[in-house]
């Protein structure tokens, strides 16, 4: 069970129920004016439409989501790399994080069922298997009801699952299973600045809880920062339980405009 829990995370089956919004968030965020505010971009964006939205109420449910899951998130970073052409399957990953740590469900979820799942060798995921534990997640915390109805939990379940999947972490559609697909240097870097300006640097990083999002383990992120110390990309020296890591850049609004000014995603 997750012990330290994101300070700006909600509680909202409707977050869950409309999905991540991959594309949308990221078509948005490509026509984002970073010098505006939040409701006038969401106002211009109503009005122009980029998303290619067919209908009237799809248009206003793509903006409501967005105001509710970015308006206190910094996302600046997320803007910056989406402007400068970062391939979607790089950056969605930066925005599982930012997605995460807003979505309180989706992060129990991730970060305690999907990941102990995934070390435990589970192979098969199913709708049902979740079931008990949305209850427990749910319970005296939905606005309108003490418990959530089955419907509602079955409900919640499938979205969990295929919010999971639209990131890439699980494939498959009655029977799902893991991916195993490899973090990307670029995203990975994103993360752990993320992280670092969250919670600060250090061992404190490597075992950050927000890596579950991404199904990773201590042992794998420290894994990953001696790999990255060799392309010296980090700085990295352990002794112990005492870590000594240097990151990129000193922040993630500054590793956001690094990347974005050479474009150099992969490397």
């Amino acid at each position: 069970m997750t012990e330290v829990l994101p300070a700006e995370a909600i509680v909202s089956t409707r977050l869950s129920r409309k999905g991540p919004l991959i594309d949308e968030t990221y078509t948005a965020f490509q026509h984002w004016d970073l010098a505006g505010t939040m409701e006038a971009n969401l106002i211009r964006l109503a009005e122009e439409n980029p998303f290619g939205a067919k209908s009237e109420r799809w248009l206003r449910e793509v903006t409501r989501t967005l105001s509710s899951r970015f308006r206190s998130a910094r996302i600046r970073p997320l803007v910056l790399l989406a402007q400068a052409g970062c391939p979607l399957d790089v950056w969605k990953l930066c925005l599982l994080w930012h997605l995460g740590r807003r979505d309180l469900l989706y992060y129990r979820f991730s970060t305690d069922w999907l990941y102990t799942a995934y070390r435990s060798g589970v192979y098969a995921l199913r709708t049902q298997d979740l079931l008990d534990f949305v209850l427990e997640i749910t319970r005296g915390k939905l606005d309108k009801a003490s418990k959530i109805s089955e419907y509602g939990a079955k409900r919640l379940a499938r979205d969990l699952l295929m919010a999971a999947a639209l990131f890439g972490l699980i494939e498959g559609n009655v029977v799902r299973t893991f991916a195993h697909r490899p973090l990307q240097s670029t995203s990975f870097l994103y993360v752990a600045q993320a992280i670092a300006d969250t919670t600060g640097q250090g061992r404190v990083l490597i075992d950050s809880a927000d890596w579950r999002l991404f199904l990773l383990s201590p042992e794998d992120v420290e894994r990953e920062f001696h790999e990255l110390h060799q392309f010296q990309k980090v700085s990295l020296e352990t002794a112990g339980s005492v870590v000594n890591l240097r990151l990129p850049a000193k922040s993630l609004d500054d590793y956001a405009e690094m990347v974005a000014w050479k474009r150099s995603w992969n490397a």
